[in-house]
């Protein structure tokens, strides 16, 4: 059997289709489909049941998806035993909206154990423009980001897919004092009376900012003086916590670093108009992975980081 079969059988298991599993791995659903056939017939079961609904793992396919996993893991660790490159230098790139999140004890961490290694972090309106598959210089972009085309685009551009930490969505952050923070969902339209309070941030030239749709969707049923910008993500925070007239919109569940969020100051609401759901991920180049370790460790620090802090974080 070969490698490739073990990470076509991950990938169709995560999936809700073949055809979905082929755009994730980026070849012809007629060549899946044929390797799926291939692998059954020299394993003599089926690992897979079809429906109109998908496809959904049998029974026997349940029990080896966990060993698949583990095979595959090792069979990339035997790779980098000939390679252990030294990395000197990493480049970190944060979306500007997330400052001071889950990176700060990483790399504080990473300074003590590991003095040898430079570590630049800049804060980005667009961090998927610095997405690079270079392994002499390599870089790592943390944002949110949600499936679709584009989205599929910056995984080929990557070569790999990125690390979800964690699956959110951009909500309405409210007073608790503000009549809408009884509801369990909003409308657009029931923002029309408020004030919406947004970060100075710079876009790029040609970039479509992650929260783009919405926001044309709240300006265009808002009037515009009823926007205010200001100069940091704190100090929106800061106003909506003070007025029951402001919202913000924040990325759940991220937004519970705040404490006033934490304290229940500030409420998160869905909205129930638009799709706002989208991954926090790490977008890094799996090439610079297998060949520093260093990498590997800081990219899983940040996981253990993220599973911590949701750890931490009040049950929906």
């Amino acid at each position: 059997m070969k490698i490739a079969s073990l990470e076509y059988l991950i990938v169709l298991a995560e999936s809700h289709s073949i055809n979905e599993a082929a755009q994730k791995l980026y070849i012809a659903q007629s060549s899946l489909t044929k390797a799926l056939q291939c692998m059954e017939r020299e394993l003599g079961f089926q690992l897979f049941v079809r429906s109109k609904e998908g496809i959904r793992l049998t029974e026997a396919g349940r029990q080896i998806l966990p060993e698949a996993r583990m095979m595959l893991e090792n069979y990339r660790r035997w790779l980098t035993l000939g390679k252990g490159r030294v990395l000197h230098s990493l480049n970190v790139y944060s979306h500007v909206s997330f400052p001071n999140f889950l990176l700060p004890d990483v790399l504080l961490k990473f300074k003590q154990l590991h003095p040898e290694l430079t570590v630049n972090c800049t804060s980005s309106a667009a961090p998927e423009l610095y997405i690079s598959r270079s392994t002499e210089n390599p870089a790592v972009a943390i944002f949110p980001y949600a499936h679709g085309e584009k989205y599929q685009r910056l995984i080929k551009q990557q070569g790999n897919r990125p690390v979800v930490l964690f699956q959110g969505e951009y909500t309405c952050l409210v007073n608790r004092n503000n009549p809408l923070a009884q509801k369990k969902g909003i409308f657009i339209k029931d923002l029309q009376e408020c004030y919406l309070v947004l970060p100075e941030i710079d876009i790029p030239q040609g970039h479509t900012n992650l929260l783009t749709p919405l926001l044309d969707g709240i300006i265009n049923t808002c009037q515009s003086h009823r926007v205010l910008q200001v100069e940091s993500v704190s100090s929106v925070i800061d106003m909506v916590s003070r007025s029951s007239e402001a919202y913000a919109l924040s990325y759940s569940p991220a937004l519970y670093r705040y404490e006033s969020v934490a304290q229940k100051k500030l409420v998160s609401i869905p909205f129930l108009d638009v799709n706002t759901r989208s991954d926090y991920c790490v977008f890094y180049s799996r090439q610079a992975y297998d060949e520093y370790p260093l990498l590997k460790e800081f990219i899983q620090a940040i996981q253990m980081e993220a599973n911590q802090f949701l750890a931490q974080c009040p049950p929906d």
